[in-house]
């Protein structure tokens, strides 16, 4: 497990939580962007992973992503995946843990949108790391 990258995802959802300039969370979308000159901004929604890949900020580890009429798909060391895929290879997690984290139904209803979805997923990235 990568608990660098994982923390750091952690912090940059908590960061996000606070910001009303930032993303708008949704754990149900792995991203839709609506003012493509500003992808990590209010007008994008996206959940954890796709704040990952839009910010940047896994770049250099090989996350990105590709946007085309209205479909959103990762990418990683250039190769086409989905959400749960690029999470096990940017965090070296396994799929369950993969879905544990980043999966709408691995949570509840209140926790899926807004700053409290985020820091929902920042704590239970924390809790893993804490306790692995």
């Amino acid at each position: 497990m990568n608990k660098k990258r994982l923390l750091k995802l952690a912090d940059m959802l908590e960061a996000d939580a606070k910001n009303p300039e930032g993303i708008r969370f949704d754990l149900g979308t792995w991203g839709m962007i609506y003012d493509r000159a500003k992808p990590a901004s209010c007008g994008t929604t996206a959940c954890a992973m796709g704040f990952a890949a839009i910010s940047g900020q896994f770049e250099r580890a090989g996350l990105a992503y590709h946007y085309a009429s209205m479909v959103f798909l990762f990418h990683f060391k250039g190769k086409n995946m989905n959400g749960y895929e690029a999470a096990q290879n940017l965090f070296s997690i396994n799929y369950d843990t993969a879905t544990r984290l980043f999966s709408p139904t691995a949570y509840p209803n209140s926790q899926i949108e807004g700053a409290e979805g985020e820091r929902a997923v920042a704590r239970r990235i924390r809790k893993l790391c804490a306790h692995s």
